[in-house]
């Protein structure tokens, strides 16, 4: 069963158009891997299925469990249980790690319900536990990763897309966050990923779906190989 599909995307930034009548459904429980050179149109499908980005046309869909979402509000695609974690983290540099989980749930309005909340998270993400009091500009690289993660599933996601997680991390690092991802796929999160580093997550990867010039790739994309010779 499809949790979400979209249909017709034609999308793009002013006047200039990017993506080109996009088409696929993702399953429930799914791992998707999106790749594609730079400017292939990625992060923009993201953005277009977030309500970063208006739609070109009027035959644009994006359903959620039967749903059509296309005109919903971002804060509504959140509660409904859509989470994007983009590319550039966006935290709050002068406030502690604890003060950015707590925003990130602040729609909650439930002291009791954000702590448990946060209380689980942390004994997922177990690292962030002695960084609470630290400001943002005191994290490393790393340690920001983890902390956008964990902000993510305070809102306990039933899709997370999430663009390029592996990005200017370490080889440790890179192992960690794979292992929360693998983590997140068992708990039963759908995993809609952009990557570049492609080996490291091929083995987390149930399907690849390629964009090439903002159009999407027929062929199947199931080894290094082919992907190789998509990307050329």
């Amino acid at each position: 069963m499809s949790i979400l599909s979209v249909k017709h995307i034609n999308t793009g930034y002013d006047k200039k158009q990017v993506l080109f009548d996009i088409n696929f459904d993702i399953k429930q429980g799914e791992c998707v891997l999106l790749v594609g050179s730079n400017g292939s149109g990625k992060s923009t499908l993201f953005k277009a299925i977030y309500r970063c980005l208006d739609l070109f046309g009027k035959n644009g869909e994006i359903i959620f469990n039967d749903e059509d979402i296309t005109k919903l509000t971002t804060q509504q695609l959140i509660k409904k249980g859509i989470v994007y974690i983009p590319q550039k983290d966006e935290l709050f540099e002068d406030l502690t790690v604890l003060e950015n989980l707590e925003l990130s749930i602040l729609h909650l309005n439930n002291k009791k319900e954000t702590n448990e909340r946060i209380k689980t998270v942390l004994e997922q993400i177990s690292a962030l536990k002695l960084k609470l009091k630290q400001e943002i500009n005191s994290l490393s690289g790393g340690e920001r990763k983890q902390l956008s993660l964990a902000m993510a599933l305070l809102n306990k996601p039933k899709v997370l897309l999430y663009d390029e997680p592996l990005a200017g991390l370490s080889r440790e690092n890179i192992k960690s966050l794979i292992v929360y991802l693998k983590e997140i796929k068992e708990q039963g999160t759908t995993l809609v990923l952009v990557e570049h580093r492609i080996k490291e997550l091929l083995p987390l990867t149930d399907r690849v779906i390629g964009l090439k010039l903002g159009q999407q790739n027929e062929q199947e994309l199931n080894t290094i190989e082919s992907i190789k010779t998509f990307l050329i």
